[in-house]
């Protein structure tokens, strides 16, 4: 069986981070548009395509030439395309059906289902797709539902934990850390932070954040705003940090709750989307949405509790060696076997 991953990369993630690592623990041909096609007719072509079905540009029209020109080679095979982000990149699938009937087409979906729907508003082209894969237990669902489709899998994203270590040696007091900008509740953060200040001494908020949404985060003495650190510089602003201190507007996987888990973190986070069921048997702290109060009170308790912090850092790890990405990759080819 030969294997086919469509990859797209969010300029957001670090080099270790990101679904596109499931390239790295299995022998697949990965699509990334590479073909001789002109770029300028690409261009055109992509231009006739609504986004209401996905987000399909001038790379998506490249990878589907490309993937064309593959499939083409091992015709009469089976064979699996894997569309890493179900979210971009799909058109056609009735024509590569019809022409490649060995192939089956899967994609997985990132996105909580509020954004899925209010950013593909006509899921037609989706609706071909032979299964699909749901990083967040609260997709699959709506996945089934929206697309039609009885064979969606949740399986968890993963995370690399053999970069993502603890290290307990920089470890600092009363240090919080907030990474990332994508579905994050800038509001709750705002609020709480003049709160937390006043009630914690020599308090420290560091702020990982690309340089576009600074702005977002409203400035204050014990807020330290980072843009543009490399991999090695967000692994060790986890190990600094005390705890991830991370309000969120919803989510299926979130890939700073997966690092700061790898890293021995323990996390305070809303209780959206699938972080319930990343944060099982953890102790880690999910508050209510929308409840500030709780997220000030809950995040003192717990800078003021060593014990604590020690056994829900321990518990975070252990956590994500759980979600290590050559289980999760077992379980990817688990589905690939069943679609097949």
């Amino acid at each position: 069986m030969n294997i086919f991953l469509v990859h797209h990369r969010s300029p957001h993630h670090a080099n270790n981070s990101g679904y596109g690592r499931l390239m790295d623990y299995t022998n697949a041909k990965v699509v990334y548009g590479n073909t001789k096609f002109p770029f300028r007719i690409a261009k055109i072509l992509a231009g006739f395509h609504s986004q209401n079905l996905g987000n399909y540009n001038v790379g998506s029209v490249l990878k589907a030439i490309e993937l064309l020109q593959l499939l083409k080679k091992h015709k009469g095979q089976k064979n699996i395309v894997h569309f890493l982000n179900g979210e971009r990149d799909i058109r056609h699938l009735g024509f590569f059906k019809r022409k490649f009937p060995n192939t089956k087409f899967c994609a997985t979906f990132h996105k909580p289902p509020k954004v899925l729907k209010e950013t593909i508003s006509n899921p037609k082209a989706l609706q071909k797709l032979d299964g699909v894969v749901a990083v967040g237990a609260n997709q699959v669902g709506f996945l089934k539902d929206w697309l039609q489709l009885e064979n969606v899998a949740y399986i968890p994203h993963g995370v690399d934990t053999e970069f993502f270590v603890p290290n307990t040696s920089v470890r600092e007091n009363n240090s919080l850390l907030f990474v990332g900008q994508h579905l994050r509740n800038f509001d709750t953060f705002n609020k709480s932070v003049p709160r937390l200040a006043a009630a914690i001494a020599s308090l420290q908020i560091r702020v990982v954040i690309h340089p576009a949404y600074r702005s977002k985060i409203e400035p204050h003495s014990c807020v330290d705003i980072l843009s543009e650190v490399n991999d090695e510089q967000l692994r060790t602003l986890y190990q600094q940090a005390t705890l991830l201190y991370l309000p969120l507007m919803d989510s299926t996987a979130c890939n700073s709750l997966l690092e700061a888990m790898a890293c021995g973190l323990p996390i305070i986070t809303t209780n959206v989307g699938g972080n319930a069921n990343y944060l099982k048997n953890t102790s880690n702290i999910l508050v209510e949405s929308g409840n500030i109060d709780d997220f000030i009170d809950e995040t003192i308790a717990l800078l003021q509790d060593e014990p604590r912090l020690t056994k829900m850092g321990k518990a975070s790890r252990d956590r994500a060696v759980e979600l290590e990405w050559e289980k999760v990759m077992r379980d990817v080819n688990g589905f690939y076997e069943k679609l097949s």
